[in-house]
């Protein structure tokens, strides 16, 4: 009865311990995309400018593909997010999240392998955490506990679980593709295209 959740909490852990281990590299790729939104770095066909293998999808792509995946997910009514603070809130979890696990995905998966990769475990913990979350903000008098509230932290780990096991995907295809030669961009594309139509 409680082994589960000492396997979640020791995800969560595991995961936010690798997250401050990867902030170094985070922020410097944050940083990086920031100066490819602005317009400070050349661009991919200027001469000089990055090699072809080390080319990623455009910042401006990543930011405004993000904040339009966090509106479809609140406007997705099979989802029960909705256009309300609850919604809102459910997004913002999908998104903070998302980008925990998939890091954590990402890492595991491209240093060691698939079979490491602990979606389950990270997903408990969503479910977890999002439960915690909904009911201090019900405790605080932000939302009202409601049966759809309550069925709200089921499509936010869902989203997360499959973020996080595409992550770990995307992540072994982008080393594949590293040790061929491939241009990251144009993998990524594909990646979208492939997503986006099994959708």
């Amino acid at each position: 009865e409680y082994i589960l959740y000492i396997g979640a909490g020791a995800v969560a852990a595991g995961g936010i311990i690798s997250m401050i281990q990867a902030l170094p590299v985070i922020f410097s790729s944050v940083v990086a995309g920031f100066r490819d939104l602005t317009g400070g770095s050349k661009g991919p066909s200027g001469s000089g400018s990055v090699p072809r293998t080390e080319r990623d999808l455009p910042m401006s792509v990543v930011l405004f593909g993000r904040l339009g995946m966090g509106a479809a997910l609140a406007a997705a009514p099979s989802l029960g997010l909705g256009f309300n603070l609850a919604g809102v809130a459910g997004a913002i979890m999908i998104l903070l999240f998302g980008f925990l696990f998939v890091t954590v995905s990402r890492r595991l998966t491209g240093e060691i392998g698939s079979s490491s990769n602990p979606i389950s475990g990270m997903t408990v913990a969503t479910l977890l955490l999002t439960c915690l979350i909904l009911l201090v903000l019900s405790e605080m008098g932000v939302i009202t506990l409601s049966k759809e509230i309550k069925l709200l932290a089921l499509p936010i780990a869902g989203v997360v679980c499959i973020a996080s096991s595409n992550g770990g995907t995307t992540s072994q295809a982008l080393k594949t593709g590293h040790l061929l030669g491939a241009t990251p961009k144009f993998q990524q594309y594909a990646i979208l295209i492939g997503s986006l139509s099994s959708a």
